[in-house]
């Protein structure tokens, strides 16, 4: 959480500085700018991440230091040939974007000047997942604030020469993500980006078989998944997609269905949601490389039971924090916010759902559920359009609020009974494998 955290208030108060520094329409050009290299940011990932970590993980708990750092190499190659392409695109479309789409003509020269951080904060990623798939969270930590501070410390100083400029603030941001890269790519061994012999090797390959990953010793059949990171990665491509299309589409049908004082309500309630975002995100970095290093049925049930309870606690904290704290909306955003209440207890409430269910979502991908999320994902991105489409002309942003908690109920419904019936099996087959491997 402590990452996290620093995050949300070194961003709440960065972004305090630069509203006051550059005006509305300053910000908002700057809005726009972000907007783009954020999405280049998080399209250069698609999955890779989390693929990276698991079977680093997995590779790290059976000592096998050669696949770990291997799996490392492959997820550098992979997001920095996705953020180049994406830059790439996005570069040459800037000037038909910046003049044609936002009228604003004198942005493309900016928004191909933030593109760079896109590639910078690509491999900076591949040291966070070194220290996680070591479970080394405190190093990781340290890394994820070190870029966090860095970035904000720039923006502080313009602040005290109070040299406000558009240009002046996206040349920090750059400077400081591509000093941040540097350095914390120095802390990991070099081998987790490159090795002059296996480029040797690859030369005269196809590329195709550049992309591919590396097989580690936890890629047999005898752990609980064998699902190949090659396939695993495809697989959460489309999850990742899907579900990126179902956290956006309650804002565009809103803005199809509802006049913009609904939107407006909507996205001040989902500011309430941001300190139970930082514990879901917190529960997933330490439940990652933790399930993955999984081997056997024992310690699967071992996990589920702890993370279970540990979740089950956050959660009822949780809900009183549903029930509190949005009742403060009209006290921090003025009386005009007092009918957006009951929206923000709703996401938040969501939010509450998530957390309980989170150990067995991330837990899941140990027996190979991977294979499966992707259609339950797209389930719940048709379930969400539906009652969106339903609700929200009768109810208001009220309904999309309902929506996302009947996304979480869908999530928990299908992925329990499918986890469920795997470990029956498990325990049942377990005994059997035993007394084969002794005859």
């Amino acid at each position: 959480m402590i990452p996290q955290s620093v995050g949300l208030a070194a961003g709440l108060a960065t972004s305090i500085l630069i509203a006051r520094g550059l005006g509305p329409k300053g910000m908002g050009n700057y809005a726009l700018i972000l907007s783009v290299s954020g999405l280049a940011t998080a399209l250069s990932d698609l999955g890779i991440g989390q693929t990276a970590i698991r079977f680093a993980s997995r590779a790290a708990a059976t000592g096998d230091t050669a696949g770990q750092l291997a799996i490392l190499r492959w997820a550098f190659r992979l997001r920095m040939l996705l953020a180049g392409t994406i830059s790439t695109t996005v570069f040459i479309f800037a000037p038909i974007l910046a003049g044609t789409a936002w009228k604003e003509a004198t942005l493309s020269p900016l928004v191909r000047l933030s593109l760079l951080t896109g590639l910078f904060t690509a491999a900076a990623s591949i040291p966070t997942v070194y220290f996680q798939s070591l479970k080394r969270f405190k190093m990781n930590a340290a890394v994820m604030v070190g870029q966090t501070l860095l970035t904000a410390a720039g923006i502080v100083l313009i602040a005290v020469l109070k040299s406000w400029s558009l240009e002046l603030i996206i040349t920090v941001s750059v400077v400081a993500t591509g000093l941040g890269a540097i350095v914390f790519m120095i802390l990991i061994p070099r081998e987790s980006f490159f090795i002059r012999q296996e480029f040797r090797r690859q030369i005269g390959k196809t590329f195709i078989n550049l992309l591919r990953a590396p097989r580690t010793r936890g890629d047999s059949s005898a752990s609980l998944d064998s699902t190949s990171a090659n396939s695993f990665v495809l697989f959460m491509l489309v999850s990742t997609v899907t579900v990126a299309l179902t956290m956006r589409s309650d804002v565009w049908l809103m803005g199809y269905f509802l006049d913009k004082s609904q939107i407006g309500l909507y996205s001040v309630a989902t500011r309430f949601t941001l300190p139970l975002v930082v514990v879901l995100n917190a529960l997933n970095t330490a439940l990652w490389p933790r399930a993955s290093s999984i081997t056997s049925h024992a310690k699967i049930s071992e996990l589920i039971g702890k993370t279970v309870r540990l979740s089950g606690m956050v959660t009822f904290g949780g809900l009183l924090y549903s029930i509190l704290v949005p009742l403060a909306m009209p006290l921090l955003f003025g009386s005009p916010y007092r009918s957006g209440i009951f929206v923000a207890q709703i996401l938040c409430f969501r939010y509450c759902l998530s957390i309980l269910i989170c150990p067995i979502g991330v837990i899941g991908y140990s027996f190979g559920m991977v294979k499966v999320f992707w259609w339950i994902n797209i389930i719940q991105l048709i379930a969400v359009v539906i009652i969106d489409i339903l609700l929200l002309p009768r109810i208001g942003a009220v309904g999309a609020g309902l929506a996302l908690i009947a996304n979480e109920l869908i999530n928990l419904i299908l992925v329990s009974t499918i986890i469920w019936r795997r470990l029956v099996d498990i325990k049942d087959i377990e005994p059997l494998m035993k007394t084969s491997k002794i005859n």
